[in-house]
């Protein structure tokens, strides 16, 4: 399904460029074109830099804004992780609390799974970086955990620190997924493709057979470049996007071992 959705608005793009070209060759050309060459190599050579640059710069954002938000998501469930794994330091009979605790951790994840990716998802949703009401029972179910020893008071100041931890990653998760290109900047990258295009249609070329492959390559070429800037700047949903995986398996990870506590209870 995937391929699909990429490789059809390429073919569009192919056969509509495929058409221009050979309607240029007949309409569009005129007396002495091909002897305006050294004009176009002027313009495409400041024009295409130009181009380079812009497309090079928003590349790079939204990779490194991908990476970033992909990187913060599994930081994000290791907090989880160490959290859930700290429980064992303490004793067995506090094993109330530590199973409260792992309840409010699965609803934490589940709430992350179900509510707050399909927000991040939805391209027109600003999502709310307020502490959550399934954080904040973390929070409230880590206060259940009384201190004794020596050996409680480490254990439960990493578990503070963890839950700090998951606070400020929930909050730079929801920043990178809110951000998004300037709607300037794509529409100066739609128009400089479309020029480009435009002047390759005109271009002077003694072969029709040339001219139709090189405004094919390019337009086809421009549009993929385009269609992978957008789908990395929207990085829960379309081709490239960020896996949920990690996540899910988490989440029934965290289900087994409370059915499991549950029974062994």
């Amino acid at each position: 399904m995937k391929v699909i959705r990429t490789l059809l608005p390429l073919l569009i793009s192919g056969l509509v460029s495929w058409w221009l070209a050979t309607f240029s060759a007949g309409h569009v050309q005129y007396e002495g074109v091909v002897d305006d060459l050294s004009s176009w190599n002027s313009f495409f050579s400041v024009f295409g830099v130009v181009y380079a640059i812009v497309a090079g710069f928003l590349l790079v954002t939204v990779l490194n804004r991908y990476s970033a938000l992909s990187q913060t998501i599994e930081d994000e469930l290791n907090a989880v992780e160490s959290i859930r794994d700290l429980l064992v330091y303490f004793r067995e009979d506090q094993l109330e609390a530590s199973t409260k605790m792992k309840h409010s951790l699965e609803q934490y994840v589940r709430s992350l799974s179900e509510s707050e990716w399909v927000r991040m998802s939805d391209p027109g949703s600003i999502v709310n970086s307020d502490t959550s009401e399934e954080l904040y029972e973390i929070m409230r179910s880590g206060r259940a955990i009384r201190v004794e020893d020596s050996a409680d008071r480490v254990a439960l100041s990493a578990v503070v620190e963890n839950v700090s931890e998951v606070a400020r990653l929930r909050t730079r998760r929801i920043a990178l997924s809110n951000e998004r290109l300037p709607p300037r900047l794509r529409l100066l990258v739609v128009f400089m493709s479309v020029a480009m295009v435009a002047g390759f249609i005109f271009l002077g070329v003694r072969s029709p057979s040339m001219h139709v492959f090189m405004v094919v390559a390019i337009a086809v070429s421009l549009h993929l470049l385009y269609m992978i800037v957008d789908d990395l700047d929207h990085p829960f949903y379309g081709v490239w996007n960020v896996d949920k995986t990690p996540l899910q398996e988490l989440l029934a990870r965290f289900e087994t071992e409370l059915r499991s506590s549950g029974r062994s209870v």
